[in-house]
């Protein structure tokens, strides 16, 4: 099983976020099928929340599954049915042939049996390389799930990329949009103050 989670701290969701964005960007552009979702955390003017949107890393399509603050009693919260929407995205994307699937949070939706859950056992069954982020108060809920399968990756972008690049297949230079390999990391010089979904 190539299974690696990303256990971060409080606080840390967001770094998490932009890391994998990060990420997913530059294997995209070295020519690698990408699977999964990513969360981009944009600061909303006058309010406590950020607005936060799911992109379906196969079609780079983006849904936006914040809760609008009159609906959420004035707190910050997700919207599930457009979390269900975007897990429908992914799915399908696994029908076709992918390299890596990354899912940006094992929360408490996946916990309960929905959100990217079913995503994340489809990715198991079918043996996809996948990388997951969780925050680590939900850590014995994430052992329960994998059996002590998993790697448990820092949330250090370098650690991370290594373990991506140990599973993945080498992209052949015919391949559509196949580019040099780099090796440089290079994070955002100071990403938006944001809530993310835990």
């Amino acid at each position: 099983m190539k299974l690696a989670g990303i256990v971060y701290g409080m606080g840390q969701a967001n770094a998490v976020d932009a890391m994998l964005c990060v990420l997913a960007d530059r294997l995209r552009s070295e020519g690698y099928r990408l699977a999964g979702a990513i969360q981009h955390n944009t600061a909303a003017p006058d309010s406590p929340c950020s607005d936060m949107t799911i992109e379906d890393l196969a079609s780079a399509q983006r849904i936006d599954v914040s809760t609008p603050l009159e609906r959420a009693g004035g707190g910050c919260r997700l919207e599930a049915s457009a979390l269900e929407d975007a897990a429908g995205l992914v799915a399908a994307s696994l029908a076709s042939e992918v390299d890596l699937v990354i899912i940006n949070r094992f929360g408490k939706q996946e916990m309960a049996g929905s959100g990217f859950r079913g995503v994340i056992e489809a990715a198991v069954t079918r043996d996809i390389p996948l990388l997951i982020a969780l925050n680590g108060v939900h850590g014995q809920m994430w052992e329960e799930f994998h059996g002590g399968l998993a790697v448990t990756l820092a949330p250090e972008p370098q650690a991370v990329e290594a373990w991506c690049r140990s599973v993945l297949t080498t992209v052949q230079t015919s391949r559509p949009g196949a580019a040099t390999m780099g090796t440089r990391w290079e994070t955002p010089a100071s990403p938006a103050t944001c809530r993310s979904r835990h």
